[in-house]
């Protein structure tokens, strides 16, 4: 096992990531003690996903020719199906909400504006979370090179998550928590990138580390979802993401591990098993983006009649199984229109290259711009 089938697999890492999630998302937690409880740290996947976002960025980082290359090769992956989602949602469900308030949510400014005693109108906290990182990752990357030993520069740079916890804290800006506990994540994604864009030489079995480390997680996980939180939920919800960071690299692995053993082994089979990962990793953003709104409309008093005869159908697990067919279906027809649009846009008005080294620079701006347009980012 190498790091790098963390590359290698990282859409259907994020896929089963987004199943995670989706899972969370609904109200069917299965009839166990193990089950409900994999279903209630479904937010981990959240985490998954700035892993190898981060890992990912890295490589964007050193492909990029400067910041603003860098910045719009982002904004061209996240802020077409962003923006198509958020003004659909208030354009047609969410009508009574202030025309202040859809700009500010629209631009994500509204997330960071709420406290314990006022959370205004907001779309959603994790796409201003991403763009926020997003932002500051050139000048992270500035100060990440020039770090002699990478991986205490790594940690000493996750310390400033649990220095803006106890900020967020006494200035009563606990809503901020869910983004802040994710910074240590997504730098460890990022020191990850960074060992592996390099080819620095990996001991063998040293990804086993993660393993017991995921395991310390999960336990402190528990501890954390079955006594803290019903204990003083106000205070540490949020920060009951933070064993996650050490849950999301080991269950990573072992998923690309499963990927690689079933391609290898299996062939046909193992290519069709894991091919709803594939789906799921490669629509991601927009499914994180359509799913829970989708939710709240259908779960709705105008949707009861027609959930409760779904329901008695099909039963609980078989109608949030539905609803994410739908959500994937939806996702999957926004994410090539967006990547049509944008193979127009960005082919039209283009010179044809003179000699045969524009031709091969321009065939890598194409190809480039293609990946970044048809693989999930977050």
């Amino acid at each position: 096992m190498k790091l790098s089938l963390l590359s290698k697999y990282r859409t259907y890492i994020m896929g089963a990531a987004m199943i995670w999630v989706m899972w969370f998302h609904s109200l069917f937690t299965g009839k166990t003690d193990v089950f409900h409880f994999i279903h209630d740290i479904g937010f981990y996947g959240v985490d998954m996903f700035l892993m190898v976002s981060g890992l990912g960025l890295y490589f964007s980082m050193r492909k990029s020719k400067n910041a603003l290359d860098f910045y719009k090769k982002r904004a061209i992956r996240i802020l077409p199906a962003y923006l198509i989602v958020v003004l659909a949602w208030y354009l047609f469900f969410k009508t009574d909400v202030s025309t202040g308030d859809k700009i500010l949510s629209i631009l994500g400014i509204n997330y960071f504006r709420g406290t314990v005693y006022s959370i205004p109108e907001r779309f959603d906290w994790f796409i201003p979370t991403l763009l926020l990182f997003y932002l500051l990752v050139p000048l992270y990357d500035k100060l990440f090179q020039k770090a002699t030993v990478k991986w205490k520069f790594t940690c000493l740079a996750c310390l400033i998550s649990p220095i803006l916890c106890i900020v967020t804290y006494h200035t009563h800006m606990q809503p901020l928590y869910g983004s802040i506990v994710r910074i240590p994540i997504f730098l460890i994604g990022y020191n990850i990138g960074w060992f592996l864009y390099e080819k620095k030489e990996e001991q063998k079995g040293s990804w086993m580390v993660y393993i017991p480390l995921m395991t310390v997680g999960l336990i402190a996980g528990y501890y954390f979802q079955n006594v803290i939180c019903g204990a003083v939920p106000n205070t540490v919800w949020g920060i009951n993401a933070y064993p996650a960071t050490f849950v999301a690299p080991g269950i990573s692995i072992l998923i690309a591990l499963f990927v690689m053993f079933a391609h290898k082994y299996l062939k046909i089979v193992g290519k069709i098993i894991t091919l709803p990962f594939y789906i799921c990793g490669r629509y991601s953003l927009e499914i994180y983006l359509i799913h829970q709104r989708l939710m709240t409309v259908v779960n709705g008093d105008s949707a009861v009649q027609l959930r409760n005869a779904v329901i008695s159908k099909v039963g609980l697990g078989g109608y949030y199984f539905a609803i994410a067919l739908a959500t994937v279906a939806v996702a999957a027809a926004l994410h090539e229109l967006v990547a049509l649009v944008t193979r127009l846009i960005q082919g039209k008005g283009r010179k044809k290259p003179e000699n045969t080294e524009e031709k091969k620079e321009a065939e890598t701006t194409d190809t480039e711009a293609t990946v970044n347009a048809g693989s999930a980012a977050v």
